[in-house]
């Protein structure tokens, strides 16, 4: 049992190691189950797993969770303000977890979690990394609320966009509300959701995006770029590199070069090409292709008439593993095209 316990800390001190502050401490009453003192209390990690493997942690930690199951709020809270400091916020962080169950949230659950989200963690664990010092709580019950909070959020929000495009009645550019402050959370949860969608469903949203005048302000490419690799669609992705280049359209021009490359794949880089803030990176992807298909040959060829860039094209090219196609060029080409091989092999050769 100690062993198994001792195993669980470790695993919470790993997931819990990005919280890489030290917690200011106040005397905040915020709610029911708060901590009363003042000042932040430093521990061993050996100190919090022998608490934890303590019998009274197991049995009391499994006390709560069977109040909390049973949905009985008010006496979880009582029963809290029993246990000690240390065994407190251990409860409290595996009812976080707990809470991850999404299908047995109920309105008590989510009154218990964002009471819980505004309280600070008081017991803190020191632990010395490459050359420093970093301070994190040994029990972040407050930040896994809030984790279960937005996942929660997410799930409402999914739910509502289903309810909306089930009776025909959603609006993209209306419910993604670009300028409220929640604009991000509304836009992750309709691309979490678009992978996951049937082939219906999206060809619905599809329509609705492309209907909606209104889509071309919104502030970023993820929902278009979502439903561009979900589907496919050539329109979509011309219509995603025509628009302002972000990390989103950068991230789709990306995933067009993951195995296999097909020819439509190949299509979608030409064309993102076209994109000035894509173009170097495009002709990046296409010149790393082996063997290089015929249409990545006459684009290829196009880039290396360009009188600013071609001679580093050419260069990239070979590099890329193509010098035997360059040197095939050299006997067929002439002017501007031909000087730019001739450099880019000279610079690749070093």
């Amino acid at each position: 049992m100690k062993d198994s316990i001792v195993k669980r800390f470790i695993f919470v001190m790993c997931l819990l190691s990005s919280v890489v502050q030290a917690i200011p401490m106040s005397s905040c009453e915020i709610s029911d189950f708060k901590t009363e003192s003042v000042h932040a209390i430093t521990v061993s990690a050996c100190e919090v797993s022998d608490s934890m493997a303590s019998p009274k942690s197991v049995t009391s930690v499994m006390h709560a969770i069977q109040i909390f199951d049973a949905n009985e709020f008010d006496k979880l809270t009582a029963y809290l303000k029993t246990l000690p400091l240390l065994i407190h916020e251990e409860a409290l962080t595996v009812l976080a977890r707990r809470a991850g169950n999404f299908e047995n949230m109920t309105p008590e659950r989510e009154k218990f979690l964002v009471k819980l989200s505004h309280q600070q963690p008081q017991y803190l664990v020191k632990s010395q990394g490459d050359g420093y010092w970093v301070t994190i709580p040994a029990f972040n019950f407050a930040g896994e609320a809030r984790w279960v909070l937005n996942h929660w959020e997410v799930k409402l929000l999914q739910d509502e966009v289903r309810r909306l495009l089930g009776y025909n009645e959603l609006s993209l550019s209306t419910w993604l509300s670009f300028t409220s402050s929640d604009y991000p959370l509304r836009r992750d949860a309709l691309v979490g959701m678009i992978s996951q969608m049937t082939s219906i469903n999206v060809e619905k949203l599809v329509t609705l995006y492309l209907a909606d005048k209104n889509m071309v302000w919104t502030p970023d490419n993820a929902v278009l770029g979502a439903l561009a690799y979900k589907t496919g669609d050539p329109a979509l992705y011309n219509l995603l590199w025509r628009r302002r280049t972000d990390s989103h359209s950068l991230k789709q021009l990306q995933l067009l070069n993951m195995p296999p490359v097909t020819e439509d794949k190949i299509s979608q880089m030409i064309a993102a090409s076209m994109n000035p803030l894509l173009r170097n990176i495009a002709t990046r992807q296409l010149a790393g292709l082996r063997p290089l298909p015929d249409d990545v040959k006459a684009f290829l060829l196009k880039q290396l008439s360009d009188r600013q860039r071609g001679k580093g094209i050419a260069e990239m090219i070979a590099k890329k593993g193509h010098a035997q196609w360059l040197e095939d060029m050299l006997e067929s080409t002439t002017g501007v095209t031909h000087r730019n091989i001739e450099k880019g092999l000279d610079l690749a050769a070093g």
